[in-house]
C-alpha cells in the first residue's frame, strides 16, 4: 500500500500496488503493452480522443479543453461537458468484457486465458513495514476477483482498448462534438478528451443551432 499523497497514511488514501512474479508480468507487458498496442496503431484504431498515447501529453489534453471553451465562447452556443474521474479503473474491468475486447484487438485466446485465470485464482498477501502477512486472501468459487490490478504490466494497455471500445459505443449513439470551420466549412469530430482515467465528455454540434433542451435530449 503506497501513499497517494505524501505523509497521508489513511487507508482510503493509499493505493494498493501488486508485486507480481517477474516472468508473468514481463509476458503481460510484451503481449498487451507492446503487441496489442502495436495492432491498435498499425490498423488505425487509436482515436484522437486519447491523450495518454505516444507523442501526446496531459498538457495536450488540457489545451484541447481550453480550445473547446474558446470555440464555445466565440460561437455563443449551448454545449455539454462532464468531467469524470474513472476511479480505480484498472480494478473495475470485468473479465468477460476484457476478454472480448482483447480478442477483438488480436490477442490470442490462450494468452488471455492465462492472464485472467491467474488474476482470478491468485492469492493476495499484504506487505507492510512490519513484514508480510502470513495469511492470504483469494477468490471464492462462486465469486472470482475481477480487474487487471495496479502493477500489472497489461493494465495500462488493457484500459486503453477498453476506453477505445467505450468511445466507439458513445459515438455510435451520435454523441460527441461536431465542429465546423465557418469559412472553409472544414469539419471535425471529437467525442471526449481522455488521459488514462481522467475524462471530459463533450457535446456540441455546430452544424445546427441547438438549444439547451435539444442539447440535453
Amino acid at each position: 500500500m503506497l501513499e497517494k499523497m505524501f505523509g497521508c497514511t489513511l487507508g482510503s488514501k493509499l493505493r494498493a500496488i501488486l508485486l507480481m512474479e517477474a516472468d508473468f508480468n514481463f509476458s503481460n507487458k510484451l503481449i498487451y503493452g507492446v503487441r496489442m498496442t502495436d495492432n491498435v496503431r498499425r490498423y488505425g484504431h487509436m482515436p484522437d480522443e486519447i491523450y495518454s498515447e505516444k507523442g501526446k501529453t496531459a498538457d495536450d489534453g488540457s489545451l484541447a479543453k481550453v480550445l473547446f471553451y474558446d470555440i464555445v465562447r466565440q460561437g455563443r452556443v449551448a454545449v455539454g461537458l462532464r468531467s469524470i474521474d474513472a476511479a480505480n479503473c484498472y480494478d473495475s474491468i470485468a473479465h468477460a468484457i476484457a476478454s472480448l475486447v482483447f480478442q477483438a484487438f488480436g490477442v490470442p485466446d490462450k494468452a488471455i486465458e492465462s492472464m485472467l485465470k491467474a488474476l482470478e485464482d491468485m492469492k493476495y498477501f499484504l506487505r507492510t513495514a512490519y513484514g508480510d502477512s502470513k495469511r492470504a486472501v483469494g477468490s471464492r468459487l462462486e465469486v472470482k476477483f475481477q480487474g487487471l490490478c495496479q502493477g500489472n504490466g497489461a493494465a495500462p494497455a488493457g484500459w486503453v482498448v477498453i476506453s477505445i471500445t467505450i468511445l466507439h459505443a458513445h459515438k455510435e449513439k451520435g454523441h460527441g462534438a461536431q465542429f465546423v470551420c465557418p469559412i472553409s466549412r472544414t469539419t471535425g469530430k471529437l467525442a471526449a478528451i481522455l488521459f488514462v482515467d481522467d475524462t471530459d465528455i463533450i457535446h456540441i454540434d455546430l452544424n445546427q443551432n441547438q438549444g439547451v433542451e435539444l442539447l440535453i435530449m
